[in-house]
């Protein structure tokens, strides 16, 4: 070797990887399946939806989250008939597993009845910013992150240790494996911090009146359907300020609707 001196600059850009590898993967939204898991699906298929639903939750409490999980979770509030609940576990299945066809399909039906729209779209630069995340979740690009920061390891001993046409490869492949990773970090980070975040929302209850303010006193200005998705603007109390996918703004007591 021509530079054993950068031995130590290896290891530790090894060392930095796998300590990010570490970190990352714990603040990742995911998690697997188990025998309980297992034994509410077995009661899901026999019909038993209020004890499948019981069982999932319990997974959930444990500390489980996956799309898989959140997609049942999802059917068995539709099979009880409770659409918006039904719509959070979709929606958190799909932060998850964006090209879920299955929990895509569902959601659609469900807004469909309601006569929602994606309330995602209902602004352009909320559309723009959410591109990503609708095809890939935070931990896929979490891998990428992982797999460019390797590519960049290997393009940075080809610089060193390297001469002529395969050096100016390696340059070319550090540039462009930083530039990528990067931008995935950039992506995974956005995508955990949306999934954490309670900026949507969906009504729980049929009928729930909206109200002109934060109090049952204030006017009443139209009743919201069961399985209705909106956005959270504020909290005061016991209220919540939110904005439908027509733009109109109004205030919800909180036990009509769940964070998203």
């Amino acid at each position: 070797m021509r530079n054993p001196c950068w031995a130590p600059a290896i290891v530790l850009m090894v060392a930095i990887a796998l300590l990010l590898a570490r970190g990352h993967a714990a603040a990742a939204p995911d998690g697997g399946s188990s025998a309980a898991f297992r034994h509410a699906c077995d009661l899901y298929e026999k019909g038993d939806f209020d004890s499948a639903l019981r069982e999932f939750q319990a997974v959930k409490a444990s500390g489980i989250e996956n799309a898989a999980l959140y997609y049942n979770i999802g059917n068995c509030y539709y099979r009880q008939g409770q659409l918006g609940r039904a719509v959070a576990g979709y929606r958190r299945a799909l932060m998850l597993a964006p090209r879920d066809a299955d929990a895509k399909t569902n959601l659609a039906l469900i807004r469909a009845a309601v006569g929602n729209t994606d309330s995602t779209l209902a602004a352009v630069p909320a559309a723009v910013t959410s591109l990503p995340l609708r095809f890939f979740s935070a931990r896929q690009y979490q891998w990428v992150f992982y797999l460019a920061y390797y590519v960049a390891a290997a393009c940075f001993l080809a610089v060193l240790f390297l001469r002529g046409r395969l050096r100016r490869i390696g340059i070319y492949g550090l540039v462009a494996a930083l530039v990528v990773g990067g931008i995935a970090l950039a992506l995974s980070e956005y995508g955990i911090s949306k999934y954490r975040a309670a900026t949507d929302g969906v009504v729980v209850r049929d009928r729930a009146p909206l109200k002109s303010g934060p109090g049952d006193a204030f006017q009443e200005i139209a009743t919201l359907p069961d399985g209705l998705e909106l956005k959270v603007r504020a909290k005061s109390g016991i209220w919540v300020e939110v904005q439908l996918s027509s733009g109109d703004v109004g205030w919800l007591r909180d036990d009509t609707l769940q964070s998203i």
